[in-house]
């Protein structure tokens, strides 16, 4: 019996030619690399929402996450708010900064028997942490689906400004896909405050893991179709 979020194979077909395709028309981009110009001492961290709600998440991350993976987070929080305004969208601060903090809880998780796709598994804990401290289910259900489509080759734009900006952050510190679009001292800046020491090896061991756990899920199939290479291409990287 398939588990929830697994892929059909005709889903796993789609899924890697939606991959490809996004990494071919990238792939110049990221060679070319990114111009680095001056230290990105002048830019000002965007500021996380002041409510109890965001600091318990942030107290959960921090204690769930590897540093590194926390890193990421926080990163994915700084680039979605950057990414907003290059697209001139509006997200609900608070629910994006939920989304991004607590996107990655499941990573490296064991097999479970219900779900086979750690982005499911992470969204369905990330909606029951913010219900269960007085959220409402509309922002549960709107932290849930950032989380849950947050690995999709393609932009969900159809599924609000925060799934869309979850992923393009998410996509961007990973693979470095968009960081054309954003000023190299911004992204020095983003990388001075949460270092990436250590993020790369550390990601793409926790997908070969994802791979072998959650062999039908998005992230496997992501890893299978070349997530390896597109890590190692990343711009922010080199």
């Amino acid at each position: 019996m398939r588990r929830e979020g697994e892929l059909s194979r005709l889903r796993q077909i789609r899924t890697v030619g939606s991959a490809l395709g996004v990494q071919t028309v990238a792939l110049p981009r990221l060679i070319r690399g990114l111009r680095r110009e001056g230290d990105g001492s002048g830019w000002v961290a965007p500021m996380p929402p002041d409510s109890r709600l965001c600091r318990s998440a942030l107290e959960e991350a921090t204690e769930t996450l590897s540093p590194a993976l926390l890193a990421h987070s926080l990163r994915c929080w700084e680039f979605g708010i950057a990414l907003a305004e290059v697209d001139d969208l509006r997200p609900d601060p608070e629910a994006l900064y939920l989304a991004c903090v607590l996107h990655d809880v499941a990573v490296g998780e064991p097999a479970d028997p219900t779900v086979g796709c750690f982005a499911l598994l992470g969204a369905h804990r990330a909606r029951t942490f913010v219900l269960d401290r007085g959220a409402t289910p509309e922002l549960g259900e709107c932290v849930h689906t950032a989380i849950a489509r947050h690995l999709d080759p393609a932009t969900p734009r159809d599924r609000g400004a925060e799934a869309a900006l979850l992923h393009d952050a998410a996509h961007l510190d990973v693979t470095g896909l968009r960081a054309y679009q954003l000023d190299s001292r911004q992204i020095a800046a983003i990388d001075a405050r949460h270092s990436r020491n250590g993020f790369a090896a550390e990601f793409t061991a926790a997908m070969r893991h994802e791979a072998h756990v959650r062999p039908r899920s998005t992230a496997a199939t992501l890893w299978y179709s070349g997530m390896r290479l597109a890590i190692a291409l990343n711009p922010l990287d080199r």
